[in-house]
């Protein structure tokens, strides 16, 4: 761009040259005849050869100057342009900031998201002054937040536990949470397979899965193992779908063309009933998607259990807060609440002891 913009100067230049030359000369031939004849013409009472020779000595003159001063003159325009910027270049740089800072639309308006991973990267870097640690911690807290499908919000747990036989336990599940949908069915898969359940909880789209421990008389792809109860949008009951494999089951709800086309939060509520072995002594329930504000309540009232722990697996400055509830009264509820983002790969495990057997 600037070899463009000098050899337009220079073409400018020479033509503005010969232009003038071109009118000296035209000024000279003019007086030429103007007093060549006998009898004297107005045109004679001009000096024609004296602007004709002005005329021609500007553009020979301004070639000179031109040639000769440039160097110099180039020095100047530097060196007024780095005072400008030494003078100025705080200034700017604070107001650039400054607006990055406290208008959000200013920012997206000029940055993109590789711009803006690196001004985040940088800055995380200058505060935490480690460049490396820094990137990898930006980098995992990305991956997160920007690739999960959702965010849910004010989202409820309810958790219940009753008997079922001699060696198991029923399991109520009830989950309520208010998200802008990116998805138009939601589907959750029971299965007995580790590995299958290991590639479906890490795709965090739009699959909630479940892994049931085969055998114990437990088989994934009954009903009576696992079953979605209901599951509504704003509180309207949405049809389930089920289909069964020989070792998993798959069921499958609409959210709805129009929810999801609103881009508008919703409230979605959905209840599953499960099993699980008495002697397993433990359940654990994924996050499976950034999660804000979490309350949940452990109710296994009935269940002849003698103690329940709670192991949370959440990485977070705040601590969740955790209630039991008063042995006297014979309370068999745990209450836990965390306020703030839950991101995935967490979750929270509820170890139950059972009375020790006296012969």
């Amino acid at each position: 761009m600037r070899s463009v913009l000098s050899d337009l100067y220079r073409l400018k230049l020479i033509l503005g040259v010969i232009v003038l030359i071109a009118l000296g000369v035209v000024a000279i031939v003019i007086g030429e005849q103007a007093t060549a004849g006998s009898q004297p013409t107005w045109l004679g009472w001009v000096p024609w050869n004296e602007f004709g020779g002005i005329l021609i000595g500007a553009g020979v003159l301004s070639v000179w100057l031109e040639h000769f001063l440039r160097r110099e003159q180039d020095a100047v325009d530097e060196a007024r342009l780095r005072h400008l910027l030494h003078e100025q270049a705080p200034a700017m740089r604070d107001a650039v900031l400054d607006a990055f800072a406290a208008n959000h639309d200013d920012l997206q308006r000029v940055a993109t998201p590789k711009m803006l991973d690196q001004i985040i990267t940088n800055s995380l870097a200058l505060r935490l002054d480690d460049a490396q640690f820094a990137t990898e911690i930006y980098t995992d807290i990305r991956e997160q937040a920007i690739g999960a499908a959702e965010r849910w919000h004010d989202a409820n747990l309810s958790i219940e536990l009753s008997p079922a036989g001699k060696d198991h336990f029923s399991v109520l599940v009830r989950w309520e949470y208010t998200t802008v949908p990116a998805h138009a069915q939601r589907r959750f898969v029971c299965v007995s397979d580790r590995e299958e359940y290991v590639e479906l909880a890490s795709e965090r789209g739009n699959t909630s899965a479940w892994y049931l421990k085969p055998g114990h008389g437990i088989d994934a792809s009954d009903r009576e193992a696992f079953e979605l109860v209901s599951f509504a949008v704003n509180g309207e009951d949405r049809p389930i779908r089920r289909s069964a494999r020989k070792t998993s089951q798959i069921y499958s709800a609409d959210i709805g063309q129009e929810a999801l086309n609103a881009s508008e939060p919703v409230t979605i509520t959905y209840t599953y009933r499960t099993i699980t072995r008495r002697a397993g002594h433990l359940l654990f329930f994924d996050i499976e998607q950034p999660t804000r504000d979490l309350r949940i309540d452990f109710d296994y009232a009935g269940c002849g259990i003698e103690s329940v722990s709670t192991l949370d697996l959440v990485p977070t400055v705040t601590p969740p807060r955790i209630e039991t509830g008063p042995a006297e009264i014979g309370s068999e509820v745990v209450r836990v609440a965390l306020d703030g983002w839950v991101f995935p790969r967490s979750g929270f495990a509820f170890v139950w002891g059972l009375p020790s057997r006296r012969t």
